[in-house]
C-alpha cells in the first residue's frame, strides 16, 4: 500500500552518506575489546563502562541517524557491514547497538514539533518497547502516560525511552491502536528484571513510567503515523526519511545475528585442526571427511544468508533513494526472504555445536555465548519463520484479511 502521505512529493531526496567502510573498519577495531568485555558484560546483565564508552565515542551508536540531527545517515547496507563485525566480538553489544540505532532513526522520521523535541539539543539516543502498552490520558497541553515496559534494550546508554501506549477514551476501554510516547530517561524508574539465557549483557530491564506528562510534541499518535510527510514538513529530504520500518529494522537487525555465526564459524574452523575426535581413530577433526563435509555446508549456508540479506537491505535502500514506497507485496516477500535467512543461521549453528561438541556448552566456552545469544535473537517476533512464510501466502493469493495489519510487515 502507497502512503497517500507521500504520493505528491517530489524526489529530490538527498542519498546515504556513503562511507567506504569507514564503520566496518571501527567496528573491526573494537572486536577484541567487546570480546575482552563479553563476560563481565555477563554477569552485568549490561554492557560494561568500557564497552558503553568505546560504542559512543565511535560513533557506532548514531549510525542511521541523519546527518541533519548529527547523525552518519549511512545506508541500510553499510549499517549491515559495520553490524556483522560488531556482533563478532560481542552479540548482546551488536543487540544494543541495533535497538539504539533503530529507535533513534525512528524518532528522526516524526513529525517537525516531535524532532525539535528529540533532538533540538543536538543529538540524543533512543531506545524503548512498546508491549504490553501502557496507558496515555488526555489533559491539556499532552498526555498523562502510565506503563511497564519489559525488554528496554539498550536502557542505560540511552537519553529518551520511545513507549508504546493505548489512549484512554472518555466514553469507553482504550482504543487498542499503538501510540508513542517519548519520555527522558532520567524521569523513568527501571526495574531490574533482565534474567535469560540469551543476551544477557543488553541491559534489556523494565522501564517503568508512573503518572508521566508527555506534552503533545512528544506523543506520535497513529492518526499521523511514524514516517508520515505532509506539505511544508521542514525536517526531511534524506534517504532514511523513506525507509520503510519494519522492513529495515527487521532486515539489519539479522545482520548481528549472522555476524555471530560468522564468529561460530571461525573458532570451530580454528580448533578444528587441533582437536581430536573422542572415541574414533581421528587425532584431529579435519581428518574426518563428514567434519570437511559439514564446515563446506554450514560456510555454504551462511554465504548464502549474507546474500539474502544484502539483497533485503540492498531493496529497502535503493527505493528509498528514489522516493518511493514499499508495496504490500514487496513488504510480505522482503519478511519471507528474512525468513529464510533466520533458518539458513539456525540451521548452521546447530550444525557448528555438534562439530565442536559437549565441551562448547561449558560456560567458560566463547561459543556458548554466542550460540545462546543468537538462539534468542533469532526468536525476536520479528523473525519467526512460519509468520513471514504465510504472510507472503497471503499476499500472493491474496487471502484476506492477512494475519499482520498493512504497513505492519
Amino acid at each position: 500500500m502507497t502512503n497517500p502521505a507521500r504520493r505528491e512529493l517530489p524526489r529530490n531526496i538527498e542519498p546515504f552518506t556513503l562511507v567506504n567502510g569507514r564503520f566496518v573498519e571501527v567496528a573491526r577495531g573494537l572486536v577484541p575489546l567487546f570480546q575482552a568485555e563479553a563476560a563481565e558484560g555477563e554477569k552485568l546483565r549490561a554492557p560494561t563502562a568500557a564497552a558503553a564508552e568505546a560504542l559512543k565515542s565511535s560513533g557506532l551508536l548514531t549510525m542511521l541517524l541523519p546527518r541533519r540531527w548529527g547523525g552518519a545517515g549511512i545506508s541500510p547496507s553499510d549499517y549491515a557491514r559495520a553490524m556483522i563485525q560488531l556482533a563478532k566480538g560481542d552479540p548482546s553489544i551488536a543487540w544494543v547497538t541495533q535497538i539504539i540505532n533503530g529507535t533513534t532513526w525512528v524518532g528522526s522520521i516524526t513529525s517537525d514539533a516531535t524532532q525539535d523535541a528529540l533532538f533540538g539539543q543536538g543529538p540524543r539516543l533512543i531506545c524503548g518497547a512498546y508491549n504490553p502498552p501502557g496507558i496515555a490520558r488526555r489533559v491539556e497541553g499532552g498526555y498523562i502516560v502510565t506503563g511497564a515496559w519489559p525488554y528496554t534494550s539498550g536502557s542505560r546508554q540511552a537519553d529518551w525511552a520511545q513507549c508504546g501506549v493505548f489512549i484512554e477514551q472518555a466514553d469507553g476501554p482504550p482504543m487498542p491502536v499503538l501510540n508513542m510516547a517519548y519520555i527522558p530517561f532520567s524521569q523513568i524508574e527501571m526495574r531490574d528484571t533482565w534474567f535469560v539465557s540469551g543476551m544477557q549483557g543488553t541491559g534489556s530491564d523494565t522501564s517503568v513510567a508512573n503518572e508521566i506528562f508527555v506534552p503533545d510534541a512528544r506523543m506520535v499518535t497513529m492518526d499521523k503515523p511514524v514516517g508520515s510527510i505532509e506539505p511544508g514538513k521542514r525536517n526531511w529530504g534524506a534517504a532514511s526519511d523513506m525507509l520503510p520500518v519494519v522492513p529495515t529494522v527487521r532486515a539489519t537487525g539479522l545482520a548481528l545475528l549472522l555476524g555471530g555465526a560468522e564468529a561460530m564459524l571461525e573458532i570451530v574452523e580454528a580448533e578444528s585442526p587441533k582437536k581430536a575426535i573422542v572415541t574414533t581413530t581421528y587425532r584431529h577433526r579435519t581428518d574426518s571427511p563428514i567434519v570437511l563435509h559439514d564446515i563446506g555446508r554450514i560456510a555454504a549456508q551462511l554465504d548464502s544468508a549474507s546474500i539474502l540479506l544484502f539483497r533485503a537491505t540492498d531493496i529497502i535502500g535503493q527505493l528509498a533513494e528514489a522516493g518511493a514506497d514499499m508495496s504490500d507485496r514487496q513488504r510480505s516477500a522482503h519478511k519471507a526472504q528474512c525468513a529464510q535467512i533466520v533458518e539458513l543461521i539456525h540451521h548452521a549453528i546447530e550444525g557448528l555445536m555438534f562439530i565442536a561438541g559437549s565441551s562448547a556448552f561449558s560456560l567458560s566456552h566463547p561459543l556458548n555465548r554466542y550460540w545462546r545469544d543468537i538462539h534468542m535473537g533469532l526468536r525476536h517476533i520479528t523473525n519467526i519463520p512460519s509468520l513471514g512464510y504465510e504472510i507472503y501466502g497471503r499476499e500472493r493469493l491474496d487471502a484476506r484479511p492477512n494475519i499482520t495489519p498493512s504497513g505492519a510487515f
